[in-house]
């Protein structure tokens, strides 16, 4: 296996080397690494999707009456910013002691890497009655999960899926969902200095929109495996053009992450009839909203026979509790949950820093969490 863990860790290089930032890059050359790699193993990926924004996709069927267990990650990291910031270059994966730096090390290029590799180990071995699929989704840190989507059309049928989101700590079976918005005012401009005229000021009437959703407490609902709750968060504002001019516009985005008990449609119509009603006090108020994004929030069955299974294979290999969790940032695990199967969102190496400067994933811990997929999957299959 030491041979196994060494060529894992040279492919993670290759791709950590392969910028694929959200909004910069094309994930076509990452893609490419990932397509010979399958390809060299004897399999038979495809490329999916735009020429621009390609998935990888890939089915290994060695028992077609077997369970298929579906291995899910993102192609594309977030951008790497400011170079000056990082200690060791974001596209050189530079190894210290144990760690290894680079952006997406750990968001998340450890996990294509390995479920490539996993994929190959399980379909050579004789214990192995089951089915693997590989989905590498493009466009995924933008929120806008266009590569999940293009896999999910190629209907993929599977007992159960691990994302590849790391952390060694917890597993995390759920994630909230999230609401976004934009809401503009609209009102008449002036000079401020006028005496006769004193125009309708669009942001004065979002402050007022502002101040009344804060009441309707959407960031304060808690449940079980979610008593970090729910959030309501005014992320955005803009409006007016100089100091001396009644704003007759201003836009305000808004980010709120829901929980499973929760609707969108039960959200909207909370804040719909707010408004409404704060209209009807102030008929100078003149707004629209529209929705930009918006996942279902999931969590699954924590007495699942597969979640049961992973949590006791990773407390006996790793010697320690792990507790079942959900996740705060949604995943495409929101958008995979609508086949109604088991996901496990969250779980792998060691990792620090995602989402920052300094990102780096501990390749000590890299053995110990291939093992528990490959016990995990071995076991689940044979039942």
């Amino acid at each position: 296996m030491k041979k196994t863990y060494s060529d894992i860790i040279k492919f993670i290089k290759q791709l950590v080397k392969t910028p694929s930032q959200s909004g910069i890059d094309s994930e076509k050359r990452v893609a490419d690494l990932v397509m010979r790699k399958l390809s060299d193993f004897g399999f038979y990926p495809k490329l999916i999707g735009s020429k621009e924004h390609p998935s990888v996709f890939c089915k290994t069927i060695k028992n077609p009456k077997g369970k298929t267990v579906w291995l899910e990650s993102c192609l594309d990291t977030v951008p790497a910013g400011d170079l000056s910031k990082w200690k060791y270059h974001p596209f050189k994966a530079g190894i210290k002691g144990s760690r290894m730096y680079g952006r997406g090390v750990a968001d998340s290029k450890i996990a294509i890497a390995t479920f490539c590799y996993l994929a190959k180990e399980l379909y050579d071995s004789p214990d192995f009655k089951g089915n693997i699929i590989l989905g590498f989704d493009a466009d995924e840190q933008s929120g806008n999960f266009i590569g999940i989507r293009d896999i999910l059309k190629q209907r993929p049928k599977a007992n159960v899926c691990i994302l590849g989101y790391q952390g060694i700590d917890v597993i995390s079976i759920g994630a909230r969902g999230w609401l976004r918005l934009k809401i503009t005012t609209k009102g008449k401009s002036a000079h401020t200095g006028s005496r006769s005229k004193k125009g309708n000021n669009a942001i004065h009437q979002m402050a007022e929109i502002i101040t009344a959703l804060k009441r309707l407490n959407l960031g304060n609902k808690k449940e079980p495996f979610f008593d970090y709750g729910s959030s309501f968060n005014v992320s955005l504002i803009e409006g007016g053009v100089a100091i001396n001019i009644v704003p007759d516009k201003c836009e305000t985005k808004i980010d709120i992450r829901y929980l499973p008990s929760q609707t969108k449609k039960e959200i909207l119509n909370k804040i719909s009839n707010k408004l409404k009603k704060l209209r009807k006090k102030n008929p100078d108020i003149h707004y629209d909203i529209e929705v930009l994004q918006s996942e279902t929030a999931f969590l699954t069955n924590p007495k699942d026979k597969f979640v049961k299974l992973f949590q006791k294979t990773a407390q006996k290999e790793l010697k320690k509790k792990i507790p079942l969790v959900s996740s705060g940032a949604g995943s495409v695990g929101n958008v995979v949950s609508r086949f109604g199967i088991p996901i496990i969102n969250c779980f792998g190496c060691r990792c620090d820093n995602v989402h920052a400067y300094n990102e780096w994933v501990d390749l000590n811990t890299l053995p110990k969490v291939f093992e528990i997929y490959r016990k995990v999957i071995l076991d689940f299959c044979k039942r």
